[in-house]
């Protein structure tokens, strides 16, 4: 199934109703709602030869790695509203394995922790292991919950007419974001005193990227609510995810092109107008998107005076870049039935103090 056209063979018009720059799920979902939605023709133009961002697959002979999902919170069940996006954006066509009860392993040193399915179900695995800080436990389950419910009004209210969200938004935003500017190290500390339970409750600080002491509460909270329930994988990998989106994008009139690198954004009248590519082409349309990230957009793709934030060196308007990460994909000669591995995530650390692994490793 496709996963987006090469350029060299690609027959597109000079014109389309939307310009999609980078073909991620962001990209992708974007371009699938205006296709079926807005009924227009989407261009998706994706400089990898590949498309679907983190989503999609490489391979060596003999061998297939996703190189970023891991797990999807919620799709498992079929009610949610995550898994009903998924299946309007794949017709259906996307189907999901079920992780089963245990989905992240925490190994804090010789000590292991099992993350299971069902808010309930945690609450008693901790209070089990931790019975001492059975209060702590409850008030931070519920104050995960708490954030992950009110999450939803923050999101909305970025659907909202600009004049209604002039008038709304402070109350729509404010129970989110009341919880941005503390710390996870901060709000885990007040709630618990043990450090392993410290540790346990931070363990899955990978999936956003900063250790405790630097990361936002709200995004950690966001992020351990998105699995409370438990989690899935996609049927036949993650590339399935963007092969199912695509057709829907390509029966609207649009193509999602690879191996097409945009070099700028074309403005007029400090509107945007289409795009040029690497080899001078340029494709005009009412509305481009860009899916590139804020660095390649603001950095590359717009002419310094049309920037609304200064990209250098030291980050995008004042904020530093995030920390790197190494990836090892490794090959098995056998699958994983053979060699008994389990279905769910394994997250080793030497110690419970995260943030001291985290400073030695980057020393």
């Amino acid at each position: 199934m496709s996963t987006g056209t090469p350029y060299k063979h690609a027959q597109l018009a000079d014109r389309y109703d939307s310009v999609v720059i980078g073909s991620g799920i962001g990209g992708l979902a974007t371009a699938s709602l205006l296709a079926r939605h807005a009924h227009e023709r989407v261009l998706v133009l994706e400089r990898h030869y590949v498309a679907g961002g983190f989503t999609h697959a490489f391979k060596r002979p003999g061998f297939d790695w996703d190189v970023g999902v891991h797990y999807i919170g919620e799709v498992h069940r079929r009610r949610s509203s995550l898994r009903r996006i998924f299946d309007h954006l794949s017709d259906g066509a996307l189907d999901w394995a079920d992780m089963g009860e245990v989905y992240d392993r925490i190994r804090l040193g010789e000590r292991s922790f099992d993350y299971v399915a069902g808010h309930e179900a945690l609450r008693q695995r901790l209070v089990a292991e931790f019975s001492h800080e059975r209060a702590g436990i409850e008030r931070y389950l519920a104050l995960v919950r708490s954030i992950a419910r009110s999450s939803q009004l923050y999101f909305a209210e970025k659907l909202l007419p600009a004049r209604l969200a002039s008038l709304l938004g402070p109350a729509m935003r404010y129970p989110t974001l009341r919880h941005a500017r503390r710390t996870t190290a901060q709000v885990v500390h007040e709630l618990v005193r043990d450090p392993e339970l410290r540790g346990v409750l931070t363990a899955q600080w990978g999936d956003y990227g900063l250790p405790p002491a630097q990361s936002s509460f709200l995004v950690h909270a966001m992020v351990a609510g998105h699995y409370l329930e438990g989690a899935a994988y996609p049927h036949g990998g993650s590339t399935r995810i963007a092969q199912t989106i695509i057709p829907g994008i390509e029966r609207a009139g649009g193509a999602v092109i690879v191996r097409a690198e945009v070099t700028r954004v074309l403005l007029e009248a400090g509107r945007a107008i289409g795009v040029e590519l690497g080899d001078g082409r340029r494709i005009l349309s009412k509305r481009v998107v860009s899916d590139a990230g804020v660095a390649i957009t603001f950095g590359q793709l717009l002419p310094e005076a049309a920037r609304p934030v200064r990209v250098d060196a030291q980050g995008v308007g004042g904020l530093p870049a995030s920390i790197g990460h190494l990836s090892l994909y490794v090959g098995l000669g056998a699958d994983s039935r053979a060699l008994a591995l389990p279905k769910h995530n394994i997250w080793v650390y030497p110690s419970a103090d995260h943030d001291g692994n985290y400073a030695r490793a980057v020393r």
